[in-house]
């Protein structure tokens, strides 16, 4: 099995052996792929070990515990992939035995040296289960639906709350309740969470620094705080742990 990240605007993966993982939360649906072992995930409702998919939905603290490699799965819940595995379970994390999580599954203990090849396989897998509606949010405030398209629009850069709500024409107070409503997360996390997506985007070509500059960070200590919050790790130990695969 190779070692591996992947990363595109609206999901990302990884493959290999977090060993050091801390407890963190964000605002993603991840699914956590055991390959040839168990994994333990630990949260405060307690603790899963299973050699199961795992599906956790955004805002959900957790660590992730294996001494193993395994496929961890991260979906932007505002898109129309992140539909589909938004709609797939009502729970905040179980284990997820249904088809798609299964199929990738069986994808990745299907061994092989050409991780070109796996790839495109995992990418394919992850493609076909799309929702293929037109916007942001499922069936959801057009609002909040705005809101989300104009922070895709704005990644390098941090808008505010009220620019935001002036832009979809709604008072501050009551767009951060209804974008808590509607995203289950609130507006300072998610605008994080799309400018750690834009800056992970020019980690394997910059310099962590510079990285962090181009996303709005105003130095590498805070945008390197705000990852290990996100992720559970650093953005050092995150650049050890896979080869990075840029598209």
């Amino acid at each position: 099995m190779f070692n591996a990240t992947y990363i595109e605007k609206d999901f990302g993966w990884f493959v290999g052996t977090f060993d050091n993982n801390q407890k963190h939360q964000h605002y993603a649906i991840q699914l956590s792929i055991p390959i040839n072992a168990p994994i333990s995930i630990l949260t405060d409702l307690g603790e899963i070990t299973t050699n199961k998919p795992i599906l956790i939905k955004p805002s959900m603290v957790h660590q992730i515990v294996s001494n193993s490699a395994h496929f961890v799965f991260l979906v932007n819940p505002a898109s129309t992939i992140g539909h589909f595995w938004n709609k797939s379970s009502r729970d905040e994390i179980t284990e997820f035995t249904d088809p798609p999580a299964t199929e990738l599954q069986n994808i990745l203990r299907n061994k092989t040296s050409n991780s070109a090849k796996l790839q495109t396989k995992i990418n394919e897998q992850i493609k076909s289960y799309d929702c293929r509606c037109s916007s942001f949010l499922h069936q959801g405030d057009a609002r909040i639906d705005a809101a989300l398209n104009f922070l895709k629009e704005n990644t390098d850069r941090v808008v505010s709350l009220e620019e935001v709500s002036e832009h979809c024409h709604i008072s501050p107070s009551r767009f951060l309740h209804v974008f808590k409503e509607q995203t289950g997360i609130t507006y300072r996390r998610a605008q994080l969470w799309s400018k750690l997506v834009y800056a992970l985007q020019h980690m394997g070509s910059r310099s962590l620094t510079e990285a962090a500059h181009s996303a709005g960070f105003s130095d590498s200590a805070h945008f390197s705080r705000t990852f290990k919050e996100n992720f559970g790790f650093s953005p050092r130990d995150f650049l050890k742990l896979s080869r990075f695969i840029q598209v």
